[in-house]
């Protein structure tokens, strides 16, 4: 066995000869971290463990971590499920999927799964609620009215087996090709993607598919899964924890009740009493919110209210049939999304918070997820192993608590690129705590701002902990800044988000200014190499100290003995970790980090800085900028 040891664009790498005992990879060079990294994943896979790895932009983690997966899933037929919230990645993983059919000479399918509702023939569902999609679609099924789906799963499914064969002899396929195919035949895409994914070997789709038990059962039940016989990539792994609170959690409003009122008026007068009743719920939620914008609600207190009209079950049962009756005439129920909160609302255990809030808008009735491992630890515990990677997937041992993977094998990789092509500056100066904003902490942050953007030759993007704080920064930002400014808007489509970051990267050498927000479009998963010299992150973004960010804190203190850092301080660190990992995304890239807030320097915030970074800590900033691109 020999190796042959060579520098490639400053970068130590390995030649892999057939000789070397990792032969199964996607690409001829493998460096010396990926080695590292898949020696450690093909490990713990054959000892049917799990896996934490922190590791930064640049490693190859993905060719790294997939090759030891479809190894292994090949030779015990199992399933590789990659879960990505970002598109791009399907991309990239299907890429290096092709890349090891080609390189090893083998045969397998790697398919590509995106949203129901985003794959939908059907005309206008794109403004329907999750629920109401899902109910609807089951509508049509059931009453053979979906032309799309009888062409697919019908007898006379010639269509379907076309396609199917297509797409197979093309071996690498987008979700994008699914639908162009599948509409060409009037067929049902998501159904074509569960053919091809039940042939699969690698599927990539989101982190629901697995983690939502609702859509997993279904899913798996379609396309002849086992979760004991699947093995989990989590890409982005430090999102999981908030979005699989996300799916435990629920929501309704009272615009909800009064839409409920009018549709039990119009369809289903058999349940006007029941919405009635729940009228009555939330005029009695604001007597016990009094002058207060909201209170924590007791899970019997609903139960109770319901059981001195009705038994619980037996009144959201009644609901259920109504809304299938309401579906009957327009595609979406009010009717039907009370029942499914009335449902949850009784599953939830202590691990929920459940509260009652209001604005100037409407009154809502939450009950909120507090702990995710409540479900991840059952997925994790039963799959075949799992691998849960990330750059910002730090400290692991917190990652490892909320996600219940105690005993999984950890790792932390440093980043490959060059430190020296980095500089990372905390500026203790201004603040964006709620109690000191005012106009002259705004015209000092837009002034420090400024100064930092004006140093900086080229691009460089602004992040600061909300929209609101951002506009109030700008006018005194923008009297001072020199160059161009861009600035980022809510709820920008995939189309329009391109278009920004294509007309921003066009002022690379000129220089421009993209301020943001930190939890916005582009505060992660954004790769603009060659493009940024700068990231700038204006303050915490830490989470409102309202009822559910105190009840984090409460429970994880309870659970854990860390309430602050896990409910609190972590989750705003990471945000601001993910927002300056825009600027370094290749070992050629050049730029600065610089942090504007004088509680960075706090111990209880600073100790989560990546250990392998160097942070100054500089109040005269601007000679120590120019002197690093000079």
């Amino acid at each position: 066995m020999f190796r042959i040891i060579f520098s490639l664009q400053g970068v130590t790498v390995l030649k892999v000869s057939l000789l070397l005992f990792f032969m199964f990879f996607s690409h001829d060079i493998i460096r010396p971290s990926q080695k590292e990294l898949l020696s450690l994943v093909s490990g713990a896979l054959n000892k049917k463990k799990n896996v934490l790895v922190h590791a930064p932009t640049g490693l190859g983690k993905t060719a790294a971590v997939l090759s030891p997966c479809v190894e292994l899933a090949l030779k015990r037929d199992l399933t590789v499920f990659f879960l990505t919230a970002r598109h791009t990645q399907h991309k990239i993983v299907h890429e290096t999927a092709q890349k090891l059919r080609k390189k090893h000479n083998v045969s397998f399918i790697c398919s590509s799964i995106i949203g129901k509702k985003s794959m939908c023939a059907q005309d206008n569902v794109s403004n329907l609620f999750s629920s109401d999609f899902f109910e609807y679609c089951r509508s049509l099924v059931e009453k053979n009215k979906c032309v799309f789906f009888s062409n697919t799963r019908g007898k006379d499914n010639f269509r379907a087996k076309k396609v199917l064969s297509e797409l197979e002899n093309l071996g690498y396929f987008s979700s994008e090709d699914v639908i162009n195919f599948s509409l060409k035949e009037q067929l049902c895409p998501y159904e074509i993607s569960l053919m091809l994914a039940e042939k699969s070997k690698v599927v990539v789709c989101d982190y629901s598919y697995v983690f939502n038990p609702f859509i997993r059962n279904a899913f798996f039940n379609k396309t002849k899964k086992r979760l004991e016989s699947a093995i989990i990539i989590v890409d982005e792994g430090h999102n999981l924890p908030s979005r699989v609170r996300d799916f435990l959690s629920s929501r309704i409003s009272d615009r909800i009740v009064n839409g409920a009122f009018k549709e039990s008026e119009k369809f289903a007068e058999e349940v006007k009493e029941h919405i009635t009743l729940i009228k009555d719920l939330f005029k009695n939620l604001v007597l016990r919110l009094g002058s207060e914008s909201e209170v924590l609600v007791e899970k019997d207190f609903v139960v109770s209210f319901i059981d001195s009209f009705k038994d619980f079950d037996e009144f959201v049962e009644d609901l259920i049939l109504a809304a299938e009756f309401v579906r009957e005439h327009k595609r979406s129920s009010f009717i039907g999304s009370i029942a499914n909160f009335l449902k949850s609302w009784q599953l939830g255990d202590d691990s929920f918070a459940r509260f009652v809030s209001r604005t100037k808008e409407k009154l809502v009735l939450n009950n909120v997820c507090l702990d995710p491992s409540s479900l991840t630890k059952d997925v994790f515990d039963s799959c075949f192993s799992s691998v849960v990677m990330s750059g910002t997937l730090s400290p692991l041992p917190m990652f490892a608590d909320l996600l219940g993977l105690k005993g999984s094998v950890s790792r932390s990789f440093s980043s490959p690129f060059p430190e020296k092509n980095k500089k990372v500056l905390i500026v203790p100066s201004g603040t964006t705590k709620f109690v000191e904003r005012n106009e002259k902490q705004f015209r000092k942050l837009g002034t420090l701002c400024a100064a930092a953007a004006n140093s900086i030759p080229g691009d460089v993007m602004i992040f600061f902990p909300s929209y609101a704080l951002r506009d109030s920064v700008e006018p005194f930002f923008s009297k001072l800044y020199k160059k161009t400014i861009f600035r980022e808007v809510p709820n920008l489509s995939q189309e329009v988000k391109d278009d920004l970051l294509q007309r921003f990267s066009s002022y690379k050498d000129s220089g421009a200014a993209f301020l943001c927000a930190s939890s916005g479009s582009f505060g992660e998963g954004v790769d603009l190499p060659g493009v940024l010299k700068g990231v700038i992150v204006v303050g915490l973004p830490l989470d409102r100290p309202d009822i559910e960010t105190k009840e984090l804190i409460r429970y994880y203190d309870e659970k854990f003995g860390k309430g602050w850092d896990y409910g609190y301080v972590l989750p705003a660190m990471t945000k601001t970790i993910q927002n300056a990992g825009r600027c370094i995304r290749s070992e050629t890239d050049k730029g600065v980090l610089v942090f504007i807030d004088e509680r960075f320097v706090w111990p209880r915030y600073k100790k989560y800085f990546p250990p392998d970074w160097d942070v100054r800590v500089v109040l005269d900033f601007v000679p120590v900028i120019e002197d690093f691109f000079n």
